[in-house]
This record gives C-alpha cells, sequence and structure tokens, in this order.
C-alpha cells in the first residue's frame, strides 16, 4: 500500500518519546519503533525510541530536514518503508505489542500498523 506523501517535502522533525516528521503538505509520519535510517552510503543509523536528543537522533533530522519523499509505503508484515530525494530510506519494523507506526493526512485519513502488523486504514481514498 502507498502511503500519502509522496512528492512531499519534509519541514519538521521531531526525536523523542517518538520520531515524527511531517511534509509541507500535511502529511504526518509518526513511529514508535526503532527506526533505521539507511543513508545513501548505505550507512545504518538506528535509534531507540524513545530516546534523548542523542547523536543518531541529530542524524536523522539532519537527514530528513528538507528531503522529499518519494515514495511511503506500507509492506505485507506491516514495515513502513519510506524513500526520499536523497537516497536516504527509513524503515520500521512491526510491532508484536504495540502500534509501531502510523501515517496521518489531510481529510482525516489515517494508516495505522497495529498490534502484530495488520495495516488499518480510516478515510482511505477508493481505488474503484
Amino acid at each position: 500500500m502507498n502511503l500519502p506523501g509522496a512528492g512531499q517535502r519534509v519541514v519538521r522533525i521531531e526525536v523523542g518519546h517518538a520520531l515524527q516528521f511531517e511534509t509541507d503538505a500535511h502529511v504526518r509520519y509518526f513511529v514508535e519503533e526503532n527506526p533505521v535510517l539507511t543513508l545513501p552510503d548505505d550507512t545504518e543509523v538506528t535509534i531507540s525510541l524513545p530516546a534523548p536528543a542523542s547523536a543518531s537522533g541529530t542524524d536523522i533530522a539532519t537527514e530528513l530536514t528538507g528531503a522529499t519523499i518519494e515514495l511511503g509505503t506500507c509492506t505485507a508484515d506491516g514495515s513502513l518503508v519510506v524513500l526520499f530525494d536523497s537516497g536516504a530510506v527509513l524503515s520500521v519494523p512491526p510491532s508484536p505489542d504495540f502500534e509501531s507506526w502510523n501515517v496521518s493526512a489531510p481529510g482525516n485519513v489515517l494508516v495505522v500498523s497495529t498490534p502484530g502488523g495488520t495495516i488499518a486504514a480510516w478515510n482511505w481514498p477508493s481505488t474503484d
């Protein structure tokens, strides 16, 4: 399933109890499971959440702020994968115990990776 945000620029990011970033068109990604950011040189930056302001949190914020989302998608197992124009890739696995991530967009659109990785979506645009 392709998620909202493709072609939009990341204008705000926070790293703390969760990783949150928002685009210039008000699409919001909210991550509560430990994300991995693979940089264009294949370096992997992992952040354990909740996280104090740390080197890895700073790396993620620096890499993503101003980047454009090329594709946001969720896989069959409930993982989140976001590709950026910089060549960076953000990956978030599902959690067996809690919601690992969600994406919200204007129009009350909400997509959630529920415990166990099942995807739930509300107000998702019809493809009929």
